[in-house]
């Protein structure tokens, strides 16, 4: 029988998680998956984790290894090697609620037009405060404001699925990006078929140390190359937003003191970039907190199911 989901999870130096969220997949109340596992080089206990799991827990799945290459080369390792109608990807610290596949599944297959289902997503650090929760209501607008860093991202990489044969399997991340190559993932399959975006939570996205996009350099380093492949789509400037949310970021982590007196003249020159993208990414954080705070119950009680 043909695999109808391929399920692909990235993995490097998560020992502390990878078992739950191996566990998130075995829950999904659709069967006809395969798990592929893709090895970037650990040098944890991760490997040894995941064989334990696959032992103890017979499916469909399939472990194997490169060289450290980064996410963006394991994520296409597996699709090269992929059997499914359709791909999902999972980084390896998340989780997914039990239905996330089916209903992606059944997306796809009603809309043969669609070629990317992303669903709604929590965000949660531990399992005791308020998850954020992200809906997105617009591919258009998700993708200009994820481009723009003004609003938050799809989380392709982790919550999306995607009908293939639309793109080159062997390259379908690319390879030059790292903490980006979801987002050009998602600009570039605007431009040939529908992005379906799902109410319903699909993903519970895992906040910890050691996330690429904690490196700002090297998110610097991916938003220079999206500014060339991208810019001449739009009459504002894809640089200037980039640098007014790199500032943001570089400002918080001075501390409060240095963060209020940079509001204060951002203030004095509202013209200035950076207040507008300071604006956006306060009503960004503002709304999905408060979308957490009215699904906090079911959203915390998922979270502790699931991550115990």
């Amino acid at each position: 029988m043909s695999v109808d989901i391929s399920v692909i999870i990235p993995l490097y130096n998560k020992e502390e998680f990878i078992e739950r969220t191996l566990r998130s997949v075995i829950e999904q109340d659709i069967e006809n998956w395969e798990c592929i596992i893709v090895d970037d080089g650990s040098i944890d206990s991760s490997m040894e984790k995941v064989k334990d799991f696959i032992k103890a827990n017979p499916g469909n799945w399939n472990l194997v290894s490169q060289e450290n290459s980064g996410q963006t080369a394991a994520r296409n390792h597996g699709v090269r090697i992929a059997t499914g109608k359709y791909l999902a990807f999972l980084d390896a610290d998340d989780l997914w609620p039990k239905d996330k596949l089916r209903l992606q599944f059944d997306a796809l297959e009603s809309d043969h037009d669609a070629i990317l289902v992303l669903s709604a997503f929590a965000i949660f650090k531990d399992h005791f405060s308020t998850p954020r929760v992200v809906r997105h209501r617009n591919p258009t607008r998700m993708n200009k404001r994820w481009l723009f860093m003004s609003g938050f991202g799809g989380g392709l990489e982790s919550v999306g699925m995607l009908r293939r044969g639309m793109l080159l399997d062997d390259e379908m991340f690319d390879s030059s990006l790292s903490t980006s190559s979801g987002l050009d993932l998602s600009l570039r399959l605007a431009d040939i078929g529908r992005i379906i975006l799902l109410p319903q939570v699909g993903l519970y996205y895992r906040i910890n140390t050691g996330q690429w996009h904690a490196d700002t350099n090297e998110l610097g380093r991916n938003l220079n190359i999206l500014c060339l492949r991208y810019q001449a789509r739009f009459t504002q400037n894809l640089a200037q937003s980039h640098s007014a949310y790199l500032f943001w970021v570089s400002a918080r982590s001075h501390g409060t003191k240095y963060l209020v007196l940079s509001l204060f003249q951002a203030l004095l020159s509202p013209r200035n970039r950076r207040l507008s993208i300071l604006i956006n990414l306060i009503w960004r954080n503002a709304t999905s907190a408060q979308l957490g705070r009215s699904m906090r119950s079911e959203t915390l009680t998922a979270i502790n199911h699931l991550d115990r």
